[in-house]
């Protein structure tokens, strides 16, 4: 198996540089951005190759005994690379959607042949083995497994003999990670705002995802009631205040993201106007939707690169929802003008080779544009 790895990585090394003249997007008719067949390659080939990338990685620093022998590999043989371990599960997620949605890109063989690997029964075992086993088996909740749960949703979504088989033999990691959802969050009565790692809204929003695609109904319950027990009663959210502390994500809108999926459309409409006003004002939407540029990207500056592609997938997902009648034409180009704007600046740093970047803003890049499509 280790040979394999080595085979399909040595023979499949992708040389990722700045965007060339090909264009990473397309437009739609309304203005946002679609990412292109040329975009679809480019992050393929950025998912791909961080995948393949043991070290450097979080192991090494942190989590290694002194004087162990052992890599990321002898513990996590699926996840073993991009860092760590929640950003090789997303980075998993956006080769599975780019193989679904764009099968035709010069990477498609690369994409299926890892994905066999990573998603082999016996290694899947062994992920289940360390989750089960650290941190009292809540490893990584809530981020990396609510991610693992959407990399399941996205294959229950796809009509493939592969994705079918891969699923199957995901099943023994979804089902404990949905039982940890399903007894964490019935006793809390209220939780924070967050737009890190922690984040209550991230982790219930991709459960939800999850518990509709497999007809799981008690999931879908308890993520509905935790949802509106938290955020159904939250007003005027201080969107033009993110992000807090260490957030790389939009705290408030990653509620509006999770709302959207527990409410009805018309109740939903409701909720946002009264959690962000301006949302619906023309000459205000800039208020919420601000973009803060810093000069800096790498380091901890590269969070708000995050934070803006998070904040366009969130946007795309809201007006998948709204009914066409409920944000006015004038306002629903101040936000497109600002998604793209959000992307124009985060793309100014990914791709150009800082492995601390491009280990996760390559998913966070894929979702913002076809997380939602």
């Amino acid at each position: 198996m280790k040979l394999l790895y080595s085979l399909i990585a040595s023979s499949f090394i992708f040389m990722v540089s700045a965007q060339s003249e090909a264009s990473l997007v397309v437009s739609l008719e309304d203005g946002r951005y679609m990412l292109s067949n040329d975009g679809a390659s480019y992050f393929a080939k950025l998912s791909f190759d961080c995948t393949n990338k043991p070290a450097p990685h979080y192991f090494y620093r942190v989590l290694r005994l002194q004087g162990e022998e052992k890599g990321p590999k002898d513990y996590w043989p699926s996840f073993y690379g991009c860092f760590d371990w929640h950003s090789a599960v997303h980075n998993h997620w956006a080769m599975v959607k780019l193989l679904k949605l764009y099968p035709t890109i010069p990477e498609a063989n690369a994409l299926n042949d890892k994905l066999e690997l990573s998603f082999n029964a016996e290694n899947i075992k062994e992920e289940l083995a360390y989750l089960k086993s650290h941190e009292d088996g809540f490893f990584e909740f809530p981020y990396g497994q609510s991610w693992l749960l959407k990399v399941a949703d996205e294959l229950i979504k796809w009509d493939d003999p592969r994705a079918k088989r891969w699923l199957n033999n995901l099943k023994p990691l979804t089902e404990y990670i949905v039982s940890v959802h399903l007894n964490v969050w019935p006793p809390l009565a209220s939780v924070n705002l967050s737009g890190s790692h922690d984040s209550p809204a991230m982790g219930l929003s991709f459960a939800y995802d999850y518990a509709v695609s497999s007809k799981n109904k008690k999931l879908k319950e308890i993520v509905s009631q935790a949802a509106i027990r938290f955020y159904g009663d939250i007003a005027n959210a201080p969107l033009n205040e993110e992000p807090f502390d260490y957030d790389f994500m939009s705290a408030g809108l990653l509620v509006t993201d999770l709302m959207r999926k527990v409410l009805a459309p018309k109740e939903y409409v409701i909720w946002l106007k009264s959690f962000s006003p301006e949302l619906f004002i023309p000459g205000k939407v800039n208020i919420p939707l601000k973009l803060d540029r810093v000069d800096k990207h790498d380091g901890y500056e590269a969070h708000w690169d995050g934070f803006h592609l998070n904040r366009i997938w969130c946007l795309n997902g809201i007006l998948k929802t709204l009914p066409a009648d409920a944000l006015s034409k004038e306002a629903k180009l101040e936000w497109v003008s600002a998604m793209n704007g959000m992307w124009d600046y985060a793309q100014e740093s990914i791709g150009k080779g800082n492995y601390d970047i491009d280990h996760w803003l390559s998913t966070f890049s894929v979702f913002a544009l076809i997380g939602y499509e």
